[in-house]
């Protein structure tokens, strides 16, 4: 069982093959950017992964980063939205 720590700053290489590795940065990075905070994961052998005290398959780790990365790009166009109404509102009062 062998532990993976990612740097954020490090992005493979298009020529890399779906590594456990790789799949553990991707993973890392989704999580990241929805909850501020990285999760605990490590592959355990084969096409298994233990992920925040659960075992899964291989396949859903690819879901979730799926679903992560769409609430990641959700919660930037809310966050874009709040910012043009607020800079609308200070350019309201200011009138």
């Amino acid at each position: 069982m062998q532990t993976y720590t990612i740097e954020k700053t490090s992005v493979p290489s298009h020529s890399d093959t779906l590594t456990p590795q790789l799949i553990i940065h991707n993973y890392i990075r989704a999580y990241y950017e929805v909850h501020g905070r990285e999760p605990h994961v490590r592959h355990i052998g084969g096409q298994w992964y233990y992920l925040n005290g659960e075992t899964v398959h291989r396949m859903a780790i690819f879901n979730e980063i799926t679903h992560l990365r769409e609430t990641a790009h959700y919660q930037r166009k809310v966050q874009t939205n709040k910012s043009i109404i607020q800079r609308l509102i200070v350019k309201l009062r200011g009138i």
